[in-house]
C-alpha cells in the first residue's frame, strides 16, 4: 500500500455481513441504500477496549458475532465502511442446536446464565446438593461473573463422553485480565433431568 506524505497507515477491521441491510438514524445514513460492511472498533477506549482489539486481530478473517450500540454513518475519511458500530464484544458463534437432545443443552443453559452474571439462573442447573456452599453457591456465581470487565462467552462445547464435556470460553476479569478457559463439565441425569455433577477446570484460569 503507498502511504501519501503525511498520512499513515490506519488499521481497520470492517465485518462483512452474511446479506446486505439498510439502516437509518442519523444525516448520513440513506434508507434506501443496503449495505454489506460494518466498520468496528472497540467503544471502551480502557482496559477493556485493549482487550477488545487483542481479540479483533486474534479473530481476524474469521466468521464472528459481535455486540454494541449507537451505530452511525460515515462521514469523514477515517471511515471505511457505510456504517461504523462501537462494540462491547466480539466472539465465534456458537450453535446451540449441535447438543438438543442431549445434556449439553444444560452444560450450554449454564455457562450462558455464567455470561449473564445470573448466579440464581446457573444454580439451577447443578445438583441440589452441591448449590449450598462452594463455587455454586447462586451469590458467589452472581459475585464473580457480574462484575467481570468482558462477561464470560461460550465459544464450544464438545462432547467427551455421553456425560462428560469439554467447554472453551473467555472473559476478562478485574486485577487478572484475560481467561482463555477450559473446563470438563461432567453430568449426571437425577430424576429425569440432566443436571451438573462436577467441573474440573484445566489451565489456569
Amino acid at each position: 500500500m503507498k502511504i501519501r506524505k503525511g498520512d499513515a497507515p490506519e488499521p481497520t477491521y470492517v465485518l462483512k455481513l452474511d446479506a446486505p441491510i439498510c439502516a437509518t438514524g442519523d444525516d448520513f445514513l440513506n434508507p434506501d441504500k443496503r449495505f454489506d460492511k460494518i466498520q468496528v472498533y472497540p467503544a471502551d477506549s480502557g482496559v477493556a477496549g485493549r482487550f477488545l482489539s487483542i481479540d479483533l486481530r486474534r479473530l481476524a478473517g474469521k466468521r464472528v458475532v459481535v455486540e454494541g450500540n449507537s451505530a452511525f454513518g460515515a462521514h469523514t475519511g477515517h471511515h471505511h465502511a457505510p456504517l461504523l458500530l462501537a462494540i462491547t464484544n466480539v466472539a465465534v458463534p456458537f450453535d446451540p442446536a449441535k447438543g438438543h437432545g442431549t445434556a449439553m443443552t444444560t452444560v450450554q443453559a449454564f455457562y450462558m446464565a455464567l455470561g449473564a452474571g445470573n448466579g440464581e439462573e446457573a444454580s439451577k442447573f447443578v445438583v441440589s446438593e452441591k448449590r449450598s456452599s462452594g463455587a455454586f453457591l447462586p451469590s458467589a456465581i452472581t459475585n464473580f461473573y457480574s462484575r467481570l470487565i468482558f462477561p464470560l462467552t461460550l465459544l464450544d462445547i464438545r462432547p467427551v463422553t455421553s456425560d462428560e464435556y469439554r467447554v472453551h470460553y473467555s472473559y476478562v476479569a478485574p486485577g487478572t485480565g484475560r481467561c482463555n478457559g477450559e473446563s470438563v463439565v461432567r453430568t449426571i441425569k437425577t430424576n429425569g433431568m440432566n443436571l451438573i455433577e462436577s467441573i474440573r477446570t484445566i489451565g489456569d484460569c
